[in-house]
């Protein structure tokens, strides 16, 4: 992948005066690190989108303020709840000769039968994966490949992983990544039956047995008169 550059400028505003920067295409970023202060910094908005379609969370970005240049990772991405649009972000300074981890997105790919008749479910336990490794070495993805799975049970687990020599797991290699269990059927509730307490007659036979007195009384009152 080729360079990532990103053109920024110190910025003194700060707070809700920020608001005023993004009416105008102005991004508020900040850039922090292990050997340097917090710096706040504002790009332009479009700039921003056009870097981060390119580095996401995993690729390199080339900071460029003033006569400096800053390799970094962006971080903490804020998006308006309503627009879905970038609002803030930070970007981690990082040394390129130094490892560090970073959380990659894992990519499943191909088709499994049980999964597309509906007789399994494909359950995604980790959606991103921790690795270390130099900054220009990340991973921009890992991927899966399912088709080849056994079907339901199968499991795919951190030792399963596609392996490379410029990037290392951070997670126990017996942790399982994505798995196929049976689909879940929807069970569809049954009334139960009406039932009696024993040695008490069915509703039936109360009724019968009312109305027998009821026919009764007249007789008995009849008598007494």
């Amino acid at each position: 992948m080729s360079k990532i550059s990103l053109k920024a400028e110190k910025r003194t505003v700060t707070g809700k005066a920020v608001k005023k920067l993004r009416r105008e295409g102005i991004l508020p970023i900040n850039l922090y690190g292990k050997d340097i202060k917090s710096i706040n910094l504002m790009t332009k908005f479009a700039d921003f989108t056009q870097s981060y379609k390119q580095a996401k969370t995993t690729q390199v970005v080339y900071l460029e303020v003033g006569k400096e240049e800053y390799p970094a990772l962006i971080q903490n991405l804020q998006l308006n709840p309503t627009t879905r649009k970038a609002v803030h972000a930070d970007f981690k300074k990082v040394d390129l000769k130094q490892k560090t981890a970073v959380e990659v997105p894992i990519e499943v790919v191909g088709e499994l039968d049980v999964v597309k008749s509906g007789e399994a479910d494909l359950i995604v336990l980790h959606a991103k994966i921790l690795v270390e490794c130099l900054p220009t070495n990340i991973p921009e993805k890992i991927i899966i490949e399912i088709s080849k799975l056994e079907g339901i049970g199968a499991e795919v687990k951190v030792k399963d992983l596609p392996q490379s020599k410029e990037y290392a797991y951070q997670l126990d290699p017996e942790v399982t990544v994505i798995q196929v269990s049976a689909a879940q059927k929807e069970e569809i509730p049954v009334a139960p039956e009406p039932t009696t307490e024993e040695g008490a007659a069915p509703a039936a036979e109360g009724v019968a047995q009312a109305e027998e007195k009821a026919t009764d009384k007249p007789k008995e009152e009849a008598k007494a008169e």
